[in-house]
């Protein structure tokens, strides 16, 4: 495999797909350090950077990923682990990269888990702040975008799931992850099965209201 970096942006965001359906070959870990760096250059308020991540390889801990994934998209999705049982939908396509997934998460060569500090948002009160706070979701985020893109760029195909959050006590103690943080995404990467494409998005002009809601360029 060879990476391509030289793709335009507009064309990399136009064609960076949910790729669920990875194949198990090898990725150098060259390629997934340049991933994550794209990651960590993302801005954070004050610059705090407050991501971490587990890169997971070995297949013990995939495996045991994968099937409380797998249970977890069955029970609240209603998407059968056995195979013979699952029925047939329009939107076929879409369904079988999900259930491609859930069969086969475990073979994918690297899972990210994108941890985020926690940290209360500003509005909630201190007297009201009982417990965890949330992950700084808003920081976090753009450095899983930049991952993703990273991805996108080096050829490797990327998904990001937050159904961990179903299981999110399990994963805290599998992986000893400290209270500090929680678990914002995951994400499987490997190299795709079949191809990036043009993605299908209502354009801009009909999601943005111009001053005040519900006011439109052509109003």
């Amino acid at each position: 495999m060879t990476e391509n970096t030289d793709i335009p942006f507009f064309e990399l965001v136009e064609s960076m797909r949910a790729m669920r359906r990875l194949k198990p070959d090898p990725v150098p870990m060259e390629l997934i350090w340049k991933v994550l760096n794209a990651g960590v250059q993302a801005p954070s308020g004050q610059n705090t950077q407050p991501w971490k991540f587990v890169l997971v390889s070995a297949s013990e801990p995939k495996a045991w990923f994968a099937d409380r994934y797998a249970a977890a998209m069955e029970d609240r999705f209603g998407l059968s682990r056995d195979s013979e049982k699952r029925g047939v939908s329009r939107r076929r396509g879409q369904l079988r990269a999900i259930y491609h997934q859930m069969d086969h998460l475990q073979d994918a060569p690297y899972l990210l888990l994108v941890c985020g500090e926690r940290d209360w948002p500003f509005k909630v009160a201190e007297k009201d702040r009982v417990g965890l706070a949330p992950p700084n979701y808003g920081a976090v985020y753009p450095c899983v975008q930049n991952i993703l893109l990273a991805c996108r760029a080096l050829g490797l195909g990327a998904a990001l799931t937050t159904m961990h959050q179903v299981f999110e006590d399990e994963l805290h103690e599998y992986f000893q992850i400290p209270k500090e943080f929680g678990v914002v995404v995951t994400i499987p990467i490997g190299y795709p099965i079949g191809n990036f494409g043009e993605v299908s998005r209502i354009p801009a002009e009909q999601k943005t209201f111009l001053n005040q809601w519900g006011v439109t360029s052509s109003q």
